[in-house]
């Protein structure tokens, strides 16, 4: 009997044991915290967030501080009350583009009910007017302001997306074609109900036709429409193809040149894609002498004057392994990264397909001929180390 009651006593230890801790447990409140998704902003920039985190009903105040008032909530306002309707909460505070010549700072303030404060900073870089056109993609090279270059990218069906970046180019009207087309390449972009066969050659309907090639048929000649970007590189869905069709994207590339080294080319850079994205600048160059074999201009069949161009180049841009899962932006290492250059000249090659070491040169030698600054994207601290390096054997390119 008495050891009934001591198992009876133990039983009991144990249930208001338990009790207490799930009270405990239940009781606990969650700890208060606040930052800034970012604490540097770019200077094209016009919103950040400050992120709350505490007990449902906790109240909140946030106040900014910025000279001149450069920073502000909805409405204009400096200061928000507010009550934690849930865990997680974001409030946005907003500012315009900074043209001001200098970065600029401000100061946010957050105070709960509960005695918890923050103090919290941010700081906006200045912007760039020179930048004619940014955005957060790792293929962009940088698009400066000149008086004549225009800058655009199309968009279209991915999988579930229907606005997923296609490509962007810089057109240059004089010569009546882009000098070069970027675009991110992943196996998803490859496979799919896209079918050249429905696509038709036409005007990009983002640029006026008078500053287009009419390319209702082929380049007079012996030169072909050529894609700069492929194709074969959007069979992801018949929107993606039918915009790789646009004159925008068409240069006068020599019928075997076209046909055979370049097309095997354009297969090889298929062949690099990794579940990380492959990066993939393809570019037209006007500015060197022409080979004997290639007329210095060609013309549409509207009789419009195009230059042709002197030579060719697809730059490359991915992640060693392949498989990161990180964006180019978050890599601090530069053997983690390679990047490199094949450089063409524009001649008749009849049926050769070769693509070997003396084609490939660094990203850096390539922006030294060019003039155009690749990718920007890419950590300030290793990106000398990256595009000075060109490894053709990485690319299997032997």
């Amino acid at each position: 009997m008495l050891k009934v009651a001591r198992n009876i006593l133990l039983l009991l230890s144990v249930t208001v044991s338990i009790i207490l801790c799930g009270c405990e447990n239940d009781i606990q409140k969650i700890e208060c915290q606040a930052y800034l998704n970012n604490e540097t902003v770019k200077g094209e920039s016009k919103n950040c967030a400050v992120v709350l985190r505490a007990q449902q009903g906790t109240s909140y105040t946030i106040t900014i501080e910025s000279e001149d008032d450069w920073a502000h909530f909805s409405g204009g306002q400096n200061s928000v009350e507010g009550v934690m309707d849930a865990t997680d909460k974001v409030v946005y505070i907003y500012f315009d583009k900074n043209a001001s010549g200098h970065s600029r700072a401000a100061s946010v303030y957050v105070a709960f009910s509960y005695g918890e404060t923050f103090a919290l900073s941010f700081t906006q870089l200045s912007y760039d007017s020179s930048v004619a056109f940014e955005r957060e993609w790792a293929e962009l090279p940088v698009c400066k302001v000149t008086d004549d270059y225009i800058f655009n990218t199309h968009y279209g069906k991915l999988g579930l997306k229907d606005d997923a970046r296609n490509y962007t180019y810089c057109f240059d009207p004089a010569v009546r074609a882009s000098l070069w087309v970027a675009y991110p390449l992943h196996k998803a972009h490859m496979s799919g109900e896209g079918n050249r066969n429905y696509s038709s050659f036409g005007y990009d309907p983002n640029v006026s036709t008078s500053v287009q090639a009419n390319l209702t048929k082929s380049y007079n000649g012996w030169y072909d429409r050529g894609h700069q970007l492929p194709a074969a590189d959007r069979k992801c869905s018949q929107q993606m193809m039918d915009q790789t069709f646009y004159a925008t994207n068409m240069t006068p590339q020599q019928g075997n040149f076209n046909q055979n080294k370049w097309g095997v080319l354009e297969g090889r850079v298929r062949n690099m894609v990794c579940s990380d994205t492959l990066y993939v600048v393809t570019g037209a160059y006007f500015g060197g002498a022409h080979h004997s074999s290639i007329d210095s201009q060609t013309s549409d069949r509207s009789g419009n004057i195009c230059p042709t161009p002197t030579h060719y180049y697809k730059v490359l841009l991915r992640t060693k392994k392949g498989n990161t899962g990180l964006s180019i932006d978050e890599i601090k290492d530069a053997a983690q990264l390679r990047a490199i250059a094949i450089w063409l000249e524009h001649k008749n090659t009849g049926d050769d397909t070769s693509i070997t070491p003396t084609d490939c040169i660094s990203v850096a030698e390539l922006e030294d001929i060019v003039g155009f600054t690749f990718f920007p994207m890419i950590d300030d601290s290793i990106e000398s180390k990256v595009k000075s390096a060109a490894v053709p054997s990485e690319w299997g390119i032997n």
